[in-house]
């Protein structure tokens, strides 16, 4: 079975090929092995318009060159374009164009025509394909569902599981689902400063009467949404997710975009809850947006250094994994390897090796750490986190990518830290600008020519890096020993 990116393109690319030999939605079917009705809906999800229509218009369009450029008749042109008369071509042609060929032969008027399609390598995703975002009005609708408390750190993969969960034990109870074979997901903003968000796996429903006991419900109000729309041939998985998530974030950045998203208050999945006989599933992600306001737009804050202090730590036991040069192939930088990380779990892996709140261990506890020693003019870098001091590494297991752990201890110290503020690209090269900064408020660090080893590092706070704010914009923390 062909990827959903690999299918579309091949399909694109057979219709422009059959223009003038002869391409419908049988052949097309037949030669990738799908029913006729699944190819039709799945190039509806994709792009918006129906199969048939966008093969005759470009048949139609192609036609144009011979039409205009040629002395043929137009008799000769319909049957070279696969139509059994003329009249047929001229009245699908005078449907399209608003003018019959003659005419348009005779009078030289501009017509639009509809250029061929195209798929971008920014829109696939493992095992998948991405299109949007889409500005729409999404109306009222009912859903009845169970409710978790998801951590914000272990959002993609909790709600991954809640969902798996929720479609194998709840599937069978008698709910009158409007569909069937429709799930959808509510995520939403908790009340207070919480580490946590609302998650709701559901189903669409007419009214809230027979409610089974245990079951929670949410009302969707009428709202001007952003849609997002995915086709996946296996089931949604970590690593597309937030590859989904990357590119939502990539709408977030476009200043030249009129509209801000408020996925943080309320974003919502729909998808197919199974597989269709040819293996593929339809998604659907979409969140309210609220237009940009002259006052929002004057009360952007810029990009840059907010703040810098003062701050003690006690004796830490940092537990991570060295990164190695040839890691860093073609452009990776360090939020792709946090990204891994956090997607593979290995994060996960080193918390659990302590029962203490790392959030009440000291301001910050709960970050992720790039660390960085400087020796003798030499580079070394590690991903991890600080636990307790006495904190052991993680077992080995028979995944390599879970092995190879280390720890660095450090005694109680004073940091210098820099924070800086704005988009998600922008903050992780500010190390040079934050040590000058430092300096120039007094702070001193500790200099390579006077310590056997220098370290600093990145501090990746969950609730101010990873959530961004209205503007698409987080905080990320530099950090000095002095």
């Amino acid at each position: 079975m062909l990827r959903p990116y690999d299918l579309l393109e091949n399909v694109l690319i057979d219709i422009e090929k059959g223009i003038k030999t002869g391409i419908n939605t049988t052949i097309l079917a037949k030669k990738y092995k799908l029913s006729e009705r699944h190819l039709r809906r799945l190039f509806q999800f994709a792009f918006n318009q129906p199969i048939t229509g966008y093969i005759r218009s470009r048949i139609l369009a192609a036609s144009l060159e011979d039409l205009l450029k040629s002395n043929l008749n137009i008799l000769d042109i319909a049957i070279d374009y696969g139509f059994d008369y003329e009249q047929s071509y001229i009245s699908t042609f005078k449907r399209e164009f608003g003018i019959t060929p003659g005419d348009l032969r005779k009078k030289g008027h501009i017509v639009k025509i509809k250029p061929p399609l195209n798929l971008f390598n920014a829109q696939k995703i493992p095992d998948g394909i991405i299109f949007g975002p889409e500005i729409v009005i999404i109306p009222k609708f009912l859903v009845i569902g169970k409710q978790f408390n998801i951590r914000f750190r272990d959002a993609i993969g909790s709600v991954i599981k809640k969902t798996e969960f929720f479609i194998c034990h709840e599937l069978s109870k008698k709910i009158n689902r409007i569909n069937n074979n429709i799930g959808i997901n509510i995520n939403r903003k908790a009340e207070g400063d919480v580490d946590y968000s609302l998650f709701m796996p559901s189903f669409q429903v007419k009214d809230f009467s027979n409610m089974p006991d245990g079951f929670d419900c949410f009302t969707f109000e009428t709202s001007i949404c952003a849609r997002f729309r995915y086709i996946i041939s296996n089931d949604f998985s970590m690593y597309a997710a937030d590859k989904m998530y990357k590119a939502i974030d990539d709408f977030m950045d476009n200043n030249e975009q009129q509209y801000f998203l408020e996925r943080k208050r309320l974003n919502i999945d729909k998808y197919e809850l199974f597989p269709n006989a040819e293996g593929y599933r339809l998604w659907e992600w979409f969140a309210p947006v609220a237009k940009k306001t002259p006052e929002i737009i004057a009360g952007k804050k810029p990009s840059g250094i907010t703040k810098v202090y003062k701050q003690e730590i006690p004796a830490l036991c940092f537990i991570g994994k060295k990164i190695l040069e040839q890691e860093y192939e073609g452009d990776k930088n360090v939020l792709d390897f946090v990204d891994i990380w956090r997607l593979d779990g290995r994060f996960d892996k080193i918390e659990k090796q302590s029962c203490e709140n790392l959030k009440t261990f000291y301001k910050g506890g709960d970050a992720y750490i790039y660390l960085t020693k400087m020796n003798d003019g030499l580079i070394q870098r590690w991903l991890g986190i600080f636990m307790p001091k006495g904190t052991s590494v993680p077992e080995p297991s028979s995944d390599s990518s879970q092995e190879g752990y280390e720890t660095i201890d450090f005694p109680k110290s004073v940091i210098g830290v820099c924070q800086v503020y704005g988009k998600r690209h922008e903050i992780i090269k500010y190390d040079t600008d934050c040590q000058r900064k430092l300096i120039e408020e007094g702070f001193a660090l500790k200099d390579e020519k006077y310590a056997r080893e220098m370290y600093s590092f990145m501090r990746f706070n969950w609730h101010r890096f990873f959530e961004e704010d209205m503007y698409g914009k987080r905080i990320l923390e530099y950090c000095y020993f002095l």
